[in-house]
């Protein structure tokens, strides 16, 4: 039977397993947008080779069928002649075929819809073929904020579900005076889930016929299941008072199902395994919290009511704990789903995400005040407070609705910890100065910013105009403070466009620290700029694969998926055999337009060259003398594309 007493176990049991949760630690959260995280060609890229595709790789599996990418020429024309296609066993990736581009410089913009909730994010990047992208090309709008449509049907969703569950709770306690409130609840929900399938049609312009095709309008259906099952709980406690009770906890049960259709369909739905377990069970007890705790405080102002005197105060004791239960599991989850959104301090007061999640906490300590005073005011049990306590459930139920309707607009959102998930793979470093005259700026570029080769891009622009300056010769000179042992040394760079110069080279041959020198020359003379750049440390190698009586195998991981096989062959110091192995995404040998450049140095020495023979579309091998010690091999390979592929190993003989 559910009755008084098994909701106040429930309350506690539900805030003991929020307990539990915060306590393991949480794993990362995941936010329904889904943003880019790298590409193939990369931003500002500037290939030999037209590339024959445009590889997309997302934080979160985009919907295909309402997602889209454009490659547009210098005029603005779009170049593609199909439409993108998913890659096979990469759900977060999107192609799109580009064959047969001419040398110049491509613009390519790009749409997703989260498949997870129907999100929209957005954004522009160039690069260029044969020619260097002399600017950034004007971005749309990365996160469009939500449209007032979305809010308003998140906040009667919310409300609806929250309100029949707690219609349930005093149901439970004491029969409602007023049923229409259950009707006006009920009606509120599925307003909410209707709207939200329009406002996701117009958001994603995919209109509703369309959508309902898609996991998206599959996902409406599935919340639509439950809420007719309370419509069936509710008429059943309206008309059948000898089944008020266990309909009472149908209704319960089907609006708490409702909520975690909700949940799953949101934010908290993506990934897998634990991952998306934790998600789910942190938003729905945050959700079934905010219900159980308006229940149990609907119960008690109807109790002072109504109930005699005699059994009104353990009655109201009872249910005003069952309340602050309800409303602390409602702060614990909530912190648990913010920290994680948020990130960082610094995101708090700079971000619109941040700065809500303040609002939020603003509202959840007005809450507890007033929690606190009605408490003050229920316990006693007397007559004469029922006015004033009538009163501030009435501003708390208000506040609640407030913070519901931000709840609405964040979900809308992208948070700063998800941004700077789909930012921080930007495999470049950067450095901007001028010369001691300030006639010249400078803005110095390299990828991927790790020790070896990378491809440093020169900006050089007017100091006062900020125009681009052509000049005779752009070279750069680079010193490590640190390690006098290591020599200067120094880059030319070729001209790409107006003000814009470009080389590949292996200057920054170890990690941390370097002073680089901007030589610009001009008819007028030479200046100097100088700029600190800071080499990142070479990530690890993904894994190594060992079988006895076999050298080891050592698997590095590439962008966009790829993966590149290395062993040594017989493994130990003296004459080895190097192979490599280049593989796509699928797993299939990815094809190489030359044999790729392998050089090997050891502890930090001068590098040398070792002879490549390519033995078949991917597969290569090098003959090199190796004596004991730390060697360090880095491979730079060049797909048919034209794209630069880089990999660095470092292996003790």
């Amino acid at each position: 039977m559910f009755t008084v007493r098994s909701l106040g176990w429930l309350a506690r049991g539900a805030i003991i397993l929020a307990l539990v949760f915060l306590l393991c630690g949480p794993p990362r959260l995941a936010e329904a947008h889904a943003l880019l995280q790298r590409s193939v060609p990369t931003e500002g890229a500037v290939l030999e080779r037209a590339p024959d595709a445009v590889l997309l790789v997302f934080t979160e599996q985009p919907e295909p069928t309402l997602s889209s990418i454009h490659v547009l020429d210098s005029g603005g024309r779009p170049v593609e002649t199909s439409e993108i296609q998913p890659v096979r066993g990469q759900p977060h990736e999107l192609r799109l075929a580009v064959p047969g581009l001419s040398p110049g410089v491509y613009t390519v913009t790009w749409r997703t819809v989260s498949r997870i909730d129907g999100h929209v994010a957005g954004g522009a990047f160039s690069f260029g073929v044969g020619e260097a992208p002399s600017a950034a090309p004007p971005l749309q709008p990365k996160n469009p904020p939500p449209s007032t449509l979305y809010v308003i049907s998140r906040l009667l969703l919310y409300v609806g579900l929250s309100g029949l569950l707690a219609i349930a709770v005093t149901s439970a306690a004491m029969p409602p005076a007023e049923g229409v409130y259950v009707w006006v609840l009920w009606a509120a929900a599925a307003a909410g889930l209707i709207l939200l399938g329009v406002a996701q049609a117009q958001d994603t312009q995919a209109g509703m016929d369309r959508l309902l095709r898609t996991p998206l309008g599959h996902a409406l259906w599935w919340r639509a299941v439950p809420l007719a099952a309370a419509l069936g709980a509710a008429a059943i406690a309206q008309r059948r008072a000898e089944l008020r009770r266990s309909a009472a906890a149908a209704l319960a049960m089907t609006a708490a199902a409702a909520m975690l259709a909700q949940v799953v369909a949101g934010h908290a739905g993506a990934g897998s395994g634990l991952h998306r377990a934790w998600n789910v069970a942190v938003q729905w007890i945050h959700f079934v919290g905010i219900g159980a705790w308006a229940g149990a405080l609907a119960s008690t102002l109807l109790i002072i009511r109504v109930a005699p005197i005699e059994r009104r105060i353990g009655i109201v004791r009872r249910l005003s704990m069952g309340a602050a239960i309800g409303l602390g599991t409602v702060g614990i989850t909530g912190a648990l789903r913010a920290i994680d959104g948020i990130g960082t301090w610094s995101a708090v007061l700079t971000t619109t995400f941040g700065k809500l999640v303040v609002v939020k906490t603003g509202l959840f300590v007005v809450l507890a005040l007033l929690g606190a005073f009605a408490r003050r005011l229920a316990l006693p049990g007397a007559p004469k407070n029922v006015r004033t306590f009538s009163s501030i459930v009435v501003v708390e139920m208000l506040v609640a609705v407030g913070a519901l309707a931000i709840t609405a607009f964040m979900t809308g959102l992208v948070p700063p910890a998800a941004t700077r998930e789909a930012t921080a793979v930007v495999p470049t470093i950067s450095a901007t100065g001028s010369d001691y005259a300030t006639s010249v700026r400078v803005r110095l570029t390299v990828s991927p910013g790790l020790p070896g080769i990378n491809r440093f891009t020169a900006a050089i622009s007017d100091y006062d105009t900020r125009r681009p300056v052509a000049a005779n010769r752009i070279t750069l000179r680079f010193t490590k403070p640190d390690r006098p042992d290591i020599g200067p040394s120094s880059l030319p760079l070729s001209p790409q466009s107006v003000g814009l110069y470009a080389a590949e080279g292996a200057n920054l041959s170890l990690d941390g620290g370097w002073s680089v020198v901007v030589v610009v020359e001009r008819s007028g003379g030479a200046v100097e700029v100088p700029l600190e750049l800071t080499a990142r440390r070479a990530p690890p190698t993904e894994r190594t694969i060992r079988s006895p009586g076999q050298p080891p195998i050592y698997v590095i991981a590439l962008s966009g998926g790829r993966q590149l096989s290395l062993y040594l062959d017989p493994g130990i110091a003296g004459f080895n055999a190097l192979h490599g192995t280049f593989v796509d995404a699928q797993g299939r040998e990815l094809s190489l337009a030359r044999p790729p450049d392998v050089s090997a140095s050891r502890g930090g020495g001068e590098r040398r060259a070792l002879p490549v023979l390519q033995e078949g579309p991917g597969h290569f091998s090098a003959d090199a003398e190796l004596g004991s010690g730390a060697w360090q091999l880095v491979i730079v390979a060049t797909t048919q594309t034209g794209e630069t592929l880089r990999a660095e190993l470092t292996i003790q003989l």
